[in-house]
């Protein structure tokens, strides 16, 4: 039956796949699943770079336009049982959405007078499926098994309108992922096949299929897999061939597919090895490219994983990352910054030491200016 849009439409446990029939291979003649594609090293690069850059950034909890940080919920010091750690929590909930476009958890814990939930477990988005009708609430199955949705934890990559599911990054860049694993695949083949002889051995007389083999098998057992001195004879001459890998074109298509699949991830291609850069990129400072990777790539994710966890929380609390810390700029250029906005009087001396993991000094902030070229 044909995938319908946008009602009356059942996602079966390959959410990945949409609308194709599951394991289908793509024009490269590959199959591409999620697994299949995290083995490409370019989505497997990106999906550790966004995954890492997430989960290793600190995230406190505030209430509405508070700006001090409420103490850390039992939520985010222990999430799961099989994730107690929140980096890996945090990880494996990126992995999910980068791959799957879909993150799902069951509540599995409450706590407090509004029974808030305490612990998420989270699910492998395969074992869910989605029935969406437009005469009926969406029904949720885990394994099968229908769930109670408000005992659910859902976060979409990509919303789509008239679903609850979020588009999968995988499914939509199947036939680039599928050509980047065929081409690596080929090289690995290219290669291991050993397919282009390393030499020619060639001789001026007239030989017959047994003399031919006899000099073959000679050469071999003096200089095979050696590097020894050549002695030939009988008017014998060997001529080594070289073949220029590029001719071969596979990495050429490897390095255009890397490209690829780092736009469709959002990451600046010069993050990723072996990627060319073109343009302004090539004379960008690496303070720069932080700046645009957490501009353009990584704050989307952010985003998205906060709104998430602040799901989770009372209604009046919100999650928030500090991002700050992944742009570092140099001494001078930090403290010019500090010097402005004290200078400005919207940055106080006390809040310096603490951005600076200095120790506070006691009356700092009623300490008159210095002189003119003077230090604070």
């Amino acid at each position: 039956m044909p995938w319908q849009w946008p009602w009356r439409r059942t996602h079966d446990r390959a959410l990945w796949q949409i609308g194709d029939v599951p394991m289908q291979p793509v024009a490269a003649g590959v199959p591409v699943t999620p697994d299949r594609a995290l083995r490409l090293s370019t989505v497997w690069g990106c999906v550790r770079l966004l995954a890492d850059s997430v989960s290793t950034l600190p995230i406190d909890v505030f209430r509405d336009d508070e700006r001090d940080p409420l103490p850390t919920p039992r939520l985010l010091q222990r999430p799961s049982a099989d994730h107690p750690e929140l980096a890996d929590w945090l990880w494996a909930v990126m992995a999910s959405l980068l791959l799957r476009g879909n993150a799902w958890g069951m509540i599995t814990d409450r706590a407090g007078a509004s029974l808030l939930p305490a612990q998420v477990d989270l699910l492998d988005p395969d074992r869910v499926s989605v029935q969406e009708d437009r005469d009926a609430p969406p029904v949720i199955r885990l394994d099968g098994a229908e769930v109670d949705r408000g005992e659910l934890w859902h976060v979409k990559a990509y919303p789509v309108a008239g679903s609850i599911l979020g588009m999968s990054p995988v499914a939509y860049a199947r036939e680039s992922i599928g050509l980047g694993i065929a081409a690596e695949r080929f090289g690995a083949k290219w290669f291991g096949d050993n397919a282009i002889p390393s030499g020619v051995l060639s001789s001026e007389q007239h030989l017959t299929r047994d003399s031919a083999k006899d000099l073959k098998e000679l050469w071999e057992a003096s200089h095979g897999g050696r590097r020894g001195t050549a002695v030939l004879g009988q008017g014998a001459k060997f001529q080594a061939i070289t073949v220029n890998p590029e001719e071969s074109q596979f990495l050429g298509t490897i390095g255009a597919n890397a490209a690829t699949i780092c736009r469709i991830y959002g990451i600046p291609a010069g993050m990723m090895a072996g990627v060319e850069l073109a343009g302004h990129e090539d004379y960008s400072s690496p303070e720069q490219r932080a700046v645009d990777f957490l501009t353009f790539a990584l704050r989307p994710w952010l985003h998205r994983v906060e709104r998430g966890v602040s799901r989770l929380l009372p209604r009046t609390q919100r999650a928030r990352f500090n991002a700050g810390g992944m742009v570092r700029a140099t001494l001078r250029e930090r403290y010019e910054a500090h010097k402005l906005g004290i200078d400005g009087g919207w940055l106080l001396r006390s809040e310096v030491r603490e951005l600076e993991d200095r120790p506070p000094v006691a009356g700092i902030d009623d300490q008159p200016p210095p002189p003119a070229g003077g230090i604070a």
